[in-house]
């Protein structure tokens, strides 16, 4: 990723839109950013960051708080970057949520977050890629292939994050390795081996719970049983030897019980053969008698059954005779209902002779107006002879008066055109009035623009004069308090050294003193072996202790310290007041040779300034409104033009209309010669059509309708006479045949022995009835009959048969059957102890069987968390491991610019002992020093190694993660970090390894306040801050 421009709107320090073109640096690929401080220089960082991620370069700044409160209210917030990847340009818009103010009324709204992704296609056009944030973030993510953590730590360093992952301990080492290489997957590897080993423990723990409450739920009679399962804890194996046993005897005493259910079965069974005979014989004596009872029934109904069968024969012979009768009755309604027909055809037919006479006189009438039906059919056809003239002269008329109409109209459009001409061109007059008015403002802007600009530079400059001689005041002042303490602190240390060396005196002649009264002639002395002693020093009765001489030491040292420390300030603060006397002789001689005067007061800049804006706002105005005027002459001009047109043209319309107008009045005067007065207009000849039209078909209507009528009721006589023709027949055929079938009915009535009509009628029945009767006779004999055969067979086989004692075998009965329950119930009970016990037994060899397959399960499973736990004997986790792998790599391309940068002193080292305690290890760092030949911590190094070392890193960090994450393309570094702490040596490694990198083409941005720095690389970014917000330009030197 290469970046090409950057722009940012009311962002940070950076008030108004400001937009810095990487372009600009050509071939160059490293740039130093310089600024003072506060100037903006972290916020570039910020803004590229901001405008892939959505987030600033460094911790704690988010996109909201990157507002810049130089910015106006009406100005958003807002960043594009547009760079090169892999041979594509994109772009990046995105704004945070932010407050604006409202546009009308007061307070403030809340403007959402907002992104946009751009493609630049090989044809010059923007192809949108995604248009919010959440698609934007997505899409950034599989072009660029790292997350914004990778990206601070790869390609943009800021401040504070250069040295976190040098001395950082193993916890928090293990937290920024996971998020550039994402080894959380062997995390969930670790979280899933303690899952499933704590599920296998938790199920071994459950199966043997499970197994013991099994057993203690055994409930056996035996006494052995009861004694094992009162134990705790249970002793398992004997319990379950024990319940084999119990089921043996329990299978006996089983087996027992089945034998003696089997004998009283037995027994049981031949009383219930007693039982089922008793019962028998008992029932037959019982239905005898009932038998005998509905034989004596029986018999007293015999009578009333003989009178029933007579009643049946006489029905029989009037149900034969009766259809004769039915036969005699429909005949007689038959004549009736002819009858009744031959009256009503009498009157119909004196009706239709009366209507006849009637429709004959109508059509006499008709008859008579032959003339008249002539007369209207001639008129007919004359007026339609006159119509196709009549329709003519109509449209004609018509015709005449539209053309006559639209004359009119053409005529007053070209009036009205003509007016709106001569208004046209007085307007126009009146617009080159007022550009003739507006022609001077346009060099009055220019004259004011480069006043304005000068005026601008010289409130700069002057600024900038006050803020150095400011600062110079104040470095003055701390340089004299500096210059002031490191007097105090020499005369300090002055008594001081004194007084520890009165001090280191007073202790010397103390021990020697001590160690010449221990001297003995001839006898080595244990200091310098001689054995003569010509002068032995004096006895010192006293001297000073020997912690006296420690504290006088530390105080010396503490002097010494704090006397470098204020010596180091005050060539600190003397160098930046040289440079700013410089800075300032420089400042003042610009402001020389650009006219400025020192007397000329910023209140009187700020008034010129103030009066040329003024100016040079009227004349924009005043020449906004110039080109609203030139605008305005062009649309009247345009006007003018197409009125003209407009006006020739409808003078050739007027004369063709006028034309046309002429020729049609005399077609029309023509017509009207031809047609009568009354008939000319359309409307009233058709009025006249239609009246001739109905009267000739009124006339035609009233004849075919008086003819029709007469014929119709001539068909309607003729009909009705022939209908009563043959009524009359048919009435008088069946008066005969009603005749003859009551003659028949007598003779039958005769033959079948009725006394008269009315015992005919009396003996009547329905066939339901007959069918009834019929029946209750066949019942009474055939119970009659089933009664006398059963009665007769019991007669027969109770001869000789006593009855039997049918409650003494019940009884005898029910003991046997309540012995056979009893012993069911043991053997049921019995049963069902042997089936629990089985059950739990089968169960209990189950769960061995499963415990013995899951505790082999648990002991690898809990066997391999423990590892990846960190439960071992380097207290490594699995995923620190894999991430100690990866720091590894990391080391050796780091030690690799290291050893360059130190000269061979120092590499580095992953620390691999074991911490004390719990602590977590793996990842710390130590340093091994060539010098010593021994390895220390890394904290141990002072601020320029430190920096050295950190650097390295974050270059081999770098590569590595490259490696890893394959596919991406790492184009551009920026570091935020101080230079200052290193040397001049140091400061030359620096560069030459951020040369390495920026000569395989890799852009480097550093920011730095080190002058050496600066020489050494020929481009700089400079960010320039003033009062009302900062803003940057590229420099280039050599």
């Amino acid at each position: 990723m290469k970046p090409l421009k950057l722009m940012m709107q009311a962002f940070g320090p950076y008030a108004k839109t400001e937009v810095i073109d990487f372009g600009q640096l050509e071939n160059r690929t490293m740039f130093v950013i310089s600024g003072r401080t506060g100037s903006g220089k972290t916020t570039i960082f910020d803004g590229i960051s901001f405008a892939i991620y959505g987030r600033a370069s460094g911790e704690g700044r988010t996109g909201a708080e990157l507002r810049s409160h130089f910015a106006s209210n009406d100005m958003l917030t807002e960043v594009m970057l547009q760079f090169s990847l892999k041979g594509h340009t994109y772009e990046i818009y995105r704004s945070p949520q932010q407050e604006k103010k409202k546009e009308r009324g007061d307070g403030y709204r809340t403007v959402t977050a907002k992104a946009e992704l751009y493609e630049w296609t090989n044809d010059g056009e923007k192809k949108l890629l995604a248009a919010n944030v959440r698609d934007v973030d997505e899409k950034v993510k599989e072009i660029v292939q790292l997350d914004a953590n990778q990206f601070r730590q790869i390609l943009m360093i800021p401040q504070g994050e250069f040295r976190k992952l040098l001395v950082s301990d193993s916890k928090d080492k293990e937290q920024i390795l996971q998020r550039l290489f994402h080894t959380q997957f062997y995390k969930k590897i670790e979280e899933k081996l303690k899952t499933e080993a704590n599920a296998l423990k938790q199920k071994v723990q459950s199966g043997a719970e499970e197994r013991t409450q099994l057993l203690k739920s055994i409930q056996s009679p035996s006494e052995e049983m009861v004694q094992l399962l009162e134990v705790s804890p249970l002793n398992e194996a004997a319990v379950r030897t024990q319940l084999a046993t119990d089921i043996e005897d329990l299978t006996a005493q089983s087996q027992h019980i089945q034998q003696t259910l089997s004998n009283q079965s037995h027994l049981r069974d031949e009383w219930n053969r007693k039982l089922d005979q008793a019962e028998r014989i008992t029932s037959q004596i019982e239905k005898k008698e009932q038998l005998d009872k509905q034989f004596q029934q029986l018999q007293g109904r015999k009578e009333d059954i003989l009178n029933k069968q007579a009643e049946i024969v006489w029905a029989e012979k009037a149900t034969k005779l009766e259809q004769q009768e039915k036969e005699c009755k429909a005949l007689k309604s038959e004549l009736d209902r002819l009858h009744e027909r031959i009256e009503q055809t009498k009157k119909e037919l004196a009706l239709k002779q009366e209507a006849y006479i009637q429709a004959e006189k109508v059509w006499e009438v008709e008859k008579s107006k032959e003339d008249e039906r002539h007369q209207a059919t001639e008129e007919v056809s004359k007026l339609y002879a006159m119509k196709a003239a009549v329709y003519s002269l109509d449209d004609e008329q018509q015709q005449l008066e539209q053309r006559k109409i639209q004359t009119k109209q053409l005529e007053g459009r070209r009036l009205q055109l003509s007016d709106q001409y001569e208004e046209v061109e007085r307007q126009m007059e009146q617009v080159e009035i007022e550009l003739s008015s507006l022609d001077h403002w346009q060099s009055q802007l220019y004259q004011e623009e480069a006043k304005l600009t000068k005026v601008n530079s010289h409130i700069q400059l002057r600024h900038e004069i006050v803020t150095k001689q400011t600062d110079i005041s104040l470095l003055q002042q701390q340089h004299r308090e500096f210059k002031e303490q490191e007097k105090e602190k020499s005369d300090q240390l002055l008594h001081a050294r004194t007084t520890l060396t009165a001090l280191e005196s007073g202790w010397n002649k103390h021990q020697a003193g001590i160690l010449a009264a221990t001297l003995i002639p001839g006898e080595a002395c244990s200091v310098c072996g001689s054995t003569h002693h010509p002068h032995p020093a004096s006895e010192v009765l006293a001297g000073p202790a020997k912690e006296d001489i420690q504290l006088a030491k530390a105080e010396l040292e503490r002097l010494e310290q704090e006397h470098r420390t204020i010596e180091k300030s005050k060539l600190e603060k003397q160098t930046r007041l040289e440079l700013s006397m410089e800075a300032l002789g420089k400042l003042e001689q610009e402001a020389q040779a650009s006219g400025l005067d020192n007397d000329f007061s910023a209140q009187e800049l700020l008034k010129k300034k103030q009066a040329s804006e003024a100016i040079i706002q009227e004349a924009k105005e005043r020449l906004k409104l110039k080109t609203k005027w030139m605008e305005t002459k062009e649309e009247l001009k345009r006007s003018k033009q197409k009125l003209q047109q407009e006006i020739n043209e409808l003078n050739t319309k007027v004369n063709h209309a006028q034309e046309r107008f002429v020729t049609k009045r005399a077609e029309v005067e023509q017509l009207l010669k031809n047609i009568p007065v009354a008939i000319q207009q359309k409307t009233a000849f058709d009025q006249v059509f239609q009246q001739a039209e109905k009267r000739k078909q009124q006339l035609l209507d009233q004849f075919d309708q008086a003819l029709k009528q007469k014929q119709l009721h001539e068909k309607s006589i003729a009909t009705v006479a022939a209908t009563l023709q043959e009524v009359e027949y048919m009435y008088k055929g069946k008066q005969e045949q009603l005749e003859k079938e009551r003659n028949v009915f007598l003779e039958l009535m005769n033959q079948y022995q009725f006394k008269d009509y009315k015992q005919y009628e009396s003996s009547k029945r329905s066939e339901v009835a007959v069918k009834q009767i019929q029946q209750e006779i066949m019942t009474y004999n055939e119970e009659l009959r089933s009664v006398s055969d059963r009665r007769q067979e019991l007669i027969q086989l109770l001869e000789g048969v006593e009855k039997p004692d049918l409650e003494r075998i019940k009884e005898e009965l029910a003991s046997i059957t309540e012995q056979i329950t009893a012993e069911q119930e043991r053997w049921a009970v019995t049963s069902a102890l042997i089936r629990d016990c089985q059950r739990i037994k089968e169960r209990a060899e189950e769960l061995n069987e499963d415990l013995k397959e899951l505790e082999e399960k648990y002991q690898l499973i809990g066997h391999l968390y423990d590892m990846a736990h960190g439960n071992n004997v380097h207290k490594l986790t699995f995923e620190r491991y894999v991430l100690a792998s990866f720091l590894d790599d990391i080391l050796k391309v780091a030690n690799e610019r290291l050893v360059k940068m130190t000269a061979g002193r120092y590499y580095l080292l992953r620390k691999t002992d074991r911490a004390k305690g719990n602590a977590q290890s793996g990842l710390e760092l130590l340093v091994f020093d060539q010098y010593t030949g021994q390895e220390r911590h890394v904290k141990t190094l002072s601020g320029g190694e430190s920096f050295k070392a950190s650097l390295a890193l974050a270059l081999g960090l770098a590569e590595v993660v490259q490696q890893y994450a394959g596919g991406v393309s790492l184009e551009t570094m920026f570091i935020d970090e101080g230079f200052g702490t290193l040397d001049q040596e140091s400061l030359d490694q620096a560069v030459e390894a951020l040369m390495d990198i920026q000569s395989s083409g890799r852009l480097v941005g550093v920011i730095s306040h080190v002058p050496e720095l600066k020489e050494r690389i020929e481009a700089r970014l400079e960010v320039i801050s003033t009062q009302s917000g900062s803003y940057t330009e590229f420099q280039f030197f050599g």
